[in-house]
């Protein structure tokens, strides 16, 4: 007759003593180790990790468990990832007294909060979003939908791989629907955003990020405040996906679209396309380029004209910008970036 022993939902099936007594020495081996990882939790941040998305902007609840993350995201391959994952943790959690502080019982086949061991939670989140950022990137779909599966689960990967492969909230509200009525819910009986999960979760969670700082000292030509203002803005849709001819919140946004709107936000008008706001803008040497700039690249796709990609220069190598992989501060250091810069631009104000 086979006896079962279990370590924090974790079943093993032994079929003899001696399978029991390894079974019972595998245990405790475990229970160890995460006696160790609550002594270890308690370390402060490990290195200075540059977060392709920006600084976690969060409370000191959520603030306290930074080493924990690093360790795991450290431990699983993906450091640039735990500023992100802290701002996921404060839209899991805000500021409930929960230590499931990654909402991982879900995911892991329990109740909800049913662990309340914050290594536990933690290392089963890192490992769970580790494996939704892995098949998305598999099947080809943008990071937002990456985001979102953490809450709708990976079929989302799935729905948006057939359906274009970049995640928008009309695509999350139609896979709500679908998911809600195979349950059998009705969601005119729920309150929206929330039907089947949360077709907002992309949004709620990039205003938990902001912009990476901006080389020190290195003040913006256009001062302190048109700066902030713009970029405080443009933090709002980072997350959202490139949108081809949008200009507004409403329509989403494209890339010139995009440095439209953000300058508008400081009194600064620009004209609508890339090429026509290369041609309004002063030209100045890349050695010369500060924040509030705006960097040009040519030949990203097939036109008769030069210019066909703007972003908004950040310093120390990054810009704001909606491109392919969607809106947020990417890299200009990066091999395709290099090889279609066209240059920095200074715009009149």
């Amino acid at each position: 007759m086979a006896a079962t022993a279990a370590v924090k939902g974790t079943v093993f099936v032994v079929r003899n003593w001696r399978e029991i007594t390894i079974g019972i020495v595998f245990a405790l081996i475990l229970m160890v180790g995460l006696l160790i990882g609550v002594n270890t939790s308690q370390q402060q941040p490990i290195g200075n990790i540059d977060s392709p998305f920006g600084v976690a902007n969060v409370p000191t609840n959520i603030t306290q468990w930074r080493g924990l993350v690093s360790e795991y995201t450290i431990k699983y391959g993906i450091p640039e990832y735990t500023d992100f994952l802290l701002a996921l943790m404060y839209q899991e959690v805000g500021n409930s007294q929960t230590l499931d502080i990654m909402q991982s019982s879900e995911s892991a086949g329990l109740p909800p909060n049913s662990i309340q061991d914050p290594v536990i939670s933690v290392n089963l989140g890192v490992q769970h979003f580790k494996s939704v950022l892995e098949h998305g990137q598999k099947a080809g779909v943008d990071f937002a939908t990456i985001v979102q599966s953490y809450n709708f689960g990976s079929g989302y990967i799935n729905f948006i791989a057939s359906n274009g492969g970049k995640h928008s909230v009309e695509l999350a509200q139609q896979f709500s629907l679908n998911q809600a009525a195979k349950q059998g819910s009705s969601c005119s009986d729920w309150r929206a955003p929330y039907c089947y999960g949360d077709y907002m979760y992309v949004q709620k969670i990039m205003k938990n990020l902001m912009p990476i700082s901006v080389d020190g000292g290195n003040v913006s030509p256009l001062g302190e405040q048109p700066f902030n203002a713009i970029i405080q803005e443009a933090q709002k849709y980072v997350g959202w996906p490139y949108m081809w001819g949008g200009a507004s919140p409403t329509t989403g946004f494209d890339c010139s679209g995009f440095t439209q709107w953000t300058f508008t936000k400081a009194g600064i008008k620009l004209p609508r396309t890339a090429q026509q706001q290369y041609d309004a803008s002063s030209k100045i040497p890349s050695a010369e380029a500060r924040p509030g700039d705006v960097v040009f690249y040519t030949g990203t796709y097939e036109t008769n004209q030069y210019i066909t990609h703007v972003g908004i220069y950040m310093g120390n190598g990054k810009m704001f910008d909606s491109n392919g992989s969607g809106i947020g501060i990417h890299d200009i250091n990066s091999p395709y970036w290099k090889s279609h810069l066209a240059g920095f631009g200074r715009v009149a104000h």
